[in-house]
């Protein structure tokens, strides 16, 4: 999703943008045609040779179809994901596996989903009146003029700007031209090409996906895992509050972030040429706020408010967001054009993420979770909750390589984690969020997320430099996930040794 700009034509970071987000759709013919007739050779071949048996039925071997129908889909951008959100549900009721029209379109229905579609009705809000880069220059203006800084203040406002816009690429968007700013400021030699390789790494890949797993609207993935939690578990257990009081000590991993990044690129002291005059000049251009950003401002703020009161007023979130957008749209409240909020409105993620959560409930009625998790649980190495922990993580990592869309990857791999606790004989809620979190950290390859594929797609770093980072990051955070999650989440009630 692209930024638009004020007015006049594109700039080149919005061009950019565009031209990384047309290859990943699929506008290549060359990927994307060979990818969709690949889809439906495995769809069909699932359903030909797959033996039905005790553990799995008629209705299994289709939900099982539909998931390898979307695998290659999502690994070849066979489709825009919107269309394929629109097509499991659809392939559900074909095949079978939810026979019954609601059943398959389950995903659509659930109130999670129009928190989400508030959320994001909400952040075109905050892109068609500029405010979400108003607050991100604002911060990023105020620190010192060396890279160090810098990166902490991009850090800081990655984290403002993950609650108020709920979508790791769209942020990766905000922050594209900003950290473009930035980097036109150094030259393209000795310390100048390290700080921009950092800069664009962290500003615009890492930092969107880290800011995005403290509070559960603010990234897809976290919704998905605590829908399948909950549907596992067969309640309520991951709430909104709930959610967010369980992962903040992930805060811990952007400090693991900044530091790692500076030390191994060699930027925390380098200056920035000319100070931040190029952010400040960007920040000023801006102007003074007008009234409808004012009201935005605190239309978000009551929003947040309500979230977090969900267990007093009893509204449920969802239906707290909808009265928002709602509210923002009173005639003479503010100068908010529908057409231009539509248009910044991401729609097809939204499909995609009902879409997958259609194949989530597929999977859970349909026993084809349980039916994975038994195969899974034979290689599962018996070296107790820290060695197995440990090992399902980076299983999960290594299988989702290739897979751009992190929302596709956590949708497939969802249900079998959660049904595999059990049967590990640990504690669901613990154990699906510490393996299913990690993915909001893949950083093995710059293709594995699409924030780190448009921060690739500006040409800043090779796809060497990047492992060299991300790689290792991904381990660290593996290991933050077993030794410092695990245990907090033993704290707020879920040891992940005591099976439920």
């Amino acid at each position: 999703m692209s930024v638009p700009s004020p007015a006049g034509p594109a700039s080149k970071e919005e061009r950019l943008l565009d031209e990384t987000k047309c290859k990943e759709s699929g506008a290549k013919r060359s990927y994307a045609l060979p990818g969709f007739i690949l889809s439906w050779v495995v769809f069909a071949a699932i359903l030909i040779f797959v033996p039905v048996s005790g553990g799995l039925t008629s209705e299994g071997r289709a939900a099982l179809a539909v998931m390898g129908w979307a695998s290659v889909i999502w690994l070849t951008n066979g489709l825009p994901i919107g269309i394929s959100g629109l097509g499991i549900p659809l392939l559900l009721k074909l095949t079978g596996a939810l026979p019954k029209l609601p059943q398959a379109f389950a995903g659509f229905t659930q109130d999670v989903t129009f928190l989400i579609l508030g959320c994001f009705i909400l952040a075109a809000i905050m892109q068609t009146t500029g405010l979400d880069r108003r607050i991100a220059l604002g911060m990023v203006s105020r620190v010192k003029p060396k890279v160090g800084s810098v990166l902490k203040g991009v850090m800081a406002a990655h984290l403002v700007t993950a609650v108020l816009v709920p979508a790791t690429n769209a942020r990766g968007a905000i922050f594209l031209p900003i950290i473009s700013g930035l980097n036109n400021l150094f030259g393209r030699e000795g310390d100048g090409v390290s700080a921009r390789k950092v800069l664009t790494m962290v500003g615009v890949g890492f930092a969107s996906l880290a800011s995005g797993t403290i509070l559960m609207h603010s990234h897809m993935s976290n919704v998905i895992v605590a829908q399948t939690i909950n549907q596992a578990l067969g309640g309520n257990a991951i709430t909104w509050g709930t959610w967010a009081w369980m992962n903040w000590p992930l805060l811990g991993v952007l400090v693991i972030i900044y530091y790692w990044a500076n030390w191994i690129m060699k930027t925390k002291n380098i200056e920035v040429p000319g100070g931040i005059q190029e952010i400040k000049q960007q920040s000023a251009g801006l102007g003074r706020m007008s009234r409808t950003e004012w009201v935005v401002l605190a239309a978000f703020s009551l929003a947040i408010i309500l979230w977090a009161t969900d267990q007093y007023h009893k509204l449920g979130t969802s239906i707290s967001t909808i009265i928002v957008v709602m509210l923002l749209f009173i005639p003479g409240l503010t100068s908010l054009c529908w057409k231009k909020v539509q248009s910044n409105t991401i729609w097809g993620t939204w499909l995609l993420l009902c879409g997958s959560l259609s194949l989530v409930s597929a999977f859970s009625s349909t026993g084809v979770d349980k039916w994975l998790a038994s195969h899974l649980v034979g290689v599962a190495p018996h070296w107790g909750w820290i060695g197995v922990t440990i090992f399902i993580c980076t299983v999960v990592q290594i299988l989702r390589l290739g897979i751009v869309s992190n929302v596709a990857a956590v949708t497939l791999m969802a249900p079998v984690i959660a049904a595999l606790a059990p049967m590990l004989k640990l504690n669901t809620v613990a154990f699906t969020m510490a393996v299913l979190n990690v993915d909001s950290y893949a950083f093995v390859l710059p293709i594995s997320v699409t924030a780190c594929l448009i921060a690739y797609g500006t040409e800043e770093f090779s796809f060497g430099e990047f492992v060299k980072v991300g790689a290792p990051l991904t381990l660290m955070v593996i290991l933050y996930m077993t030794f410092v999650m695990v245990p907090w989440y033993a704290i707020t009630g879920h040891p992940i040794w005591v099976a439920n």
